[in-house]
């Protein structure tokens, strides 16, 4: 099973039209993005009151109890993805694509991180009956990269992009060692003040580098 890494909203139409993410233990951690264990119970962060919007695939395989935000992509059929939790969702209300008990489809969704899920403050939009120009703010960028302030070794900057995965494998998805910027490039659906507190607190200014799909956006 061939895995790569995604690219927002430029993977959107591939996201939607082949399989994904053969299983949630691929590079976002298993057992964190399960139903059962993140949407239930108190949430592990505060509510920080951002409102993000991201375009990106949905899915709700079979034995899941809730659609997910896929953020790997692999290439299966039908679409196989493990990432965020969903609240809100509704299949009845949004055009979508269903084989073998699993349903999936490419929207433009929009809501708040409660620590354990995406919780929708706006019904998601299909990216097929819109134009993705309309959201330029949605577009992919490359992240901007400063100068850090420690030089680190291959080893060191994929050691952090790994523990961060192991650290907030709701949110986090994989990451790899840029060594010629001297960085950990993460790619991540969302930047929580959590996740920043803790890349700030744990490593070396600069030594990491978010690249997101969901950007938070002004109501």
């Amino acid at each position: 099973m061939t895995m790569q890494r995604l690219i927002p909203v430029a993977a959107l139409l591939m996201l939607a039209a082949c399989g994904q993410g053969a299983d949630s233990g691929s590079e976002g951690g298993p057992d964190a993005t399960s139903p059962t264990t993140t949407q239930t119970g108190e949430p592990d962060a505060p509510a920080d009151g951002v409102v993000y919007q991201g375009a990106l695939t949905v899915l709700q395989g079979v034995d899941r109890d809730a659609p997910e935000l896929c953020g790997v992509v692999a290439e299966s059929y039908p679409p196989q993805c493990g990432g965020l939790p969903v609240t809100g969702w509704d299949w009845d209300t949004v055009d979508h694509e269903e084989a073998e008990g699993v349903r999936w489809g490419s929207y433009i969704v929009t809501g708040t991180y409660d620590g354990k899920s995406l919780v929708l403050t706006e019904d998601p939009v299909s990216t097929e009956t819109v134009d993705m120009d309309d959201y330029p703010h949605l577009q992919y960028e490359e992240p901007e990269i400063g100068d850090p302030a420690e030089d680190l070794s291959a080893e060191e900057l994929q050691a952090i992009a790994d523990e961060l995965t192991t650290e907030f494998p709701r949110i986090v998805y994989g990451g790899w060692a840029d060594e010629q910027n001297g960085v950990a490039l993460v790619d991540t659906l969302l930047v929580t003040p959590e996740l920043e507190a803790y890349a700030a607190e744990h490593y070396p200014e600069d030594a990491v580098v978010f690249s997101t799909v969901l950007k938070p956006i002004e109501e």
